[in-house]
């Protein structure tokens, strides 16, 4: 997905000052759908296709076990994994996925997240998505 030159010039500061403040080894903006916007890696092992895909269905199966449970709308996704730990933060028809592997920037990197979030909502509220991108409930 493209975004014109003053979005992208925006989410891209927000995005650096995420990496700045938190100790993430991938950092990525993705649709519902799993479209990326924009995507960084510490590790250059780290593909952004796969991880934008992955995030895209865990979000998904997430959203539908709170819907079941009625515990919706989603906030967060948490995935603690024997070497890492990965944050999906819902911000609307968006999310924020980051991966560390170190637990005490896994809690700074879940209040970062939070603290951008608006920030990031209201640069992507400029962003026009496909009906047929967003997932109906």
């Amino acid at each position: 997905m493209r975004l014109e030159r003053k979005i992208a010039y925006a989410l891209a500061k927000e995005l650096k000052d995420i990496t700045q403040e938190a100790k993430l080894e991938a950092l990525a903006v993705l649709t519902a759908t799993g479209d990326r916007i924009a995507f960084y890696a510490g590790d250059k092992r780290a593909n952004s296709t796969e991880l934008s895909a992955i995030g895209a269905a865990l979000v998904a199966a997430a959203r539908l076990a709170l819907e079941r449970l009625t515990f919706a709308p989603i906030n967060d996704v948490m995935v603690r994994g024997k070497n890492g730990f990965l944050i999906l933060k819902s911000i609307g028809d968006f999310h924020l996925v980051g991966g560390t592997s170190d637990i005490e920037e896994f809690k700074n990197a879940i209040a970062i997240l939070s603290n951008h979030a608006p920030q990031i909502a209201d640069i992507l509220s400029y962003v026009q998505i496909d009906d047929d991108e967003i997932p109906t409930d």
